[in-house]
């Protein structure tokens, strides 16, 4: 039983995931791995916010230098997983057709484990103040700074669970709006399933899509640029000129540019796709500035304005301090102000 005055709130969060779960009908954490499964497994977690967090952090267990030593779970100072309970898919269509205002759904990223993806999911939540509906989408990702080549090939691997989970939720979320959020190669695996739903002329009825600092190559993002515009009422993009991680995948990959990177000449444009430059408010020393979109608070009140606001507003309607790029009256892109 949690400690309620060690908390700062519960974020529940429905979850859906294609990593490979083994055991009974029961659920726990050790149960859920980086393995690939051809089906989803759903369920529902319920995350704890620490007392002492602050707005973008996720506050977890420090570990010493090799990993020797990982500090003490602590319901005061860290984000956990209080309940976790596996739902069979009736079950899970069951939960989610309670009428809800709108739902949030978030795509992880490389290097996330599942209850990783279950603290982000919640973390944006909170600190964006939204009121919906949380849920989350976790595919195989190995949790690995070095496994990125793993974790490419499992983005590849999942469109079809999240097809699936999209579909899923069309058919049965009682809900006004459905914000569909995907970060880093989340992206990968959330285009996969536009183009699924594309090729098939299935309408999964999303509101907003989000994508933060989308690794896809630039090439693949222009060819289907055409299938994410129809697949929403309207898509914001975040990207940086700063963000390492980027640069790291588009050395590897021996790509030119990426979906979520801003080069010399500004960012990938699209026209109706709102690209917003935010390299002045992610541009940590020692920070990979993969993740601003959920560590700075500016980019995260304008996240918030998006999933909690009934229609949808332009960026400087939203967010008067984004400069228009070039100018006001010919704006292609927006940015944050150095």
């Amino acid at each position: 039983m949690v400690n309620k005055s060690a908390i700062k709130g519960l974020v529940p969060v429905y979850f859906a995931t294609n990593r490979m779960v083994t055991g009974g009908p029961g659920l726990e954490l050790s149960q859920i791995s980086y393995a690939r499964s051809a089906t989803n497994t759903f369920g529902y977690v319920t995350v704890s916010i620490p007392v002492v967090h602050k707005m973008g952090e996720v506050e977890t267990p420090k570990t010493s230098w090799f990993g020797l030593r990982k500090e003490a779970e602590d319901d005061r100072k860290h984000f956990r997983i209080q309940k976790l309970y596996r739902l069979s898919r009736e079950e899970f269509a069951s939960a989610i057709a309670n009428p809800a205002d709108s739902m949030m759904l978030f795509v992880h990223g490389y290097n996330v484990g599942f209850s990783d993806a279950a603290f982000k999911a919640a973390q944006i939540a909170f600190d964006a103040n939204y009121k919906g509906r949380v849920m989350m989408y976790s595919w195989p990702s190995k949790g690995g700074l070095l496994d990125y080549d793993y974790d490419r090939e499992s983005a590849l691997y999942a469109p079809d669970g999240l097809f699936d989970l999209l579909q899923l939720i069309k058919k049965e979320a009682k809900v006004s709006r459905i914000i569909v959020i995907a970060h880093s190669l989340g992206s990968e695996v959330l285009l996969g399933a536009l183009q699924q739903a594309a090729l098939s002329q299935t309408t999964l009825g999303i509101t907003e899509l989000i994508f933060a600092a989308p690794d896809v190559d630039r090439d693949l993002y222009l060819e289907r640029a055409n299938q994410i515009k129809s697949a929403a009422g309207a898509v914001t993009l975040y990207a940086s000129s700063t963000d390492l991680a980027l640069l790291a995948s588009m050395k590897k990959a021996q790509s030119t540019s990426r979906m979520g990177f801003v080069s010399k000449s500004g960012p990938t444009l699209v026209p109706g796709i709102e690209t917003i430059d935010v390299s002045a408010v992610g541009s940590e020393m020692f920070a990979l500035n993969h993740s601003t979109y959920s560590t700075s608070r500016a980019v995260l009140d304008d996240i918030g304005r998006i999933i909690s606001s009934s229609t949808h507003l332009k960026p400087p309607q939203r967010t008067p301090t984004l400069r228009s790029m070039p100018d006001d009256s010919t704006a292609t892109y927006w940015m944050y102000p150095y």
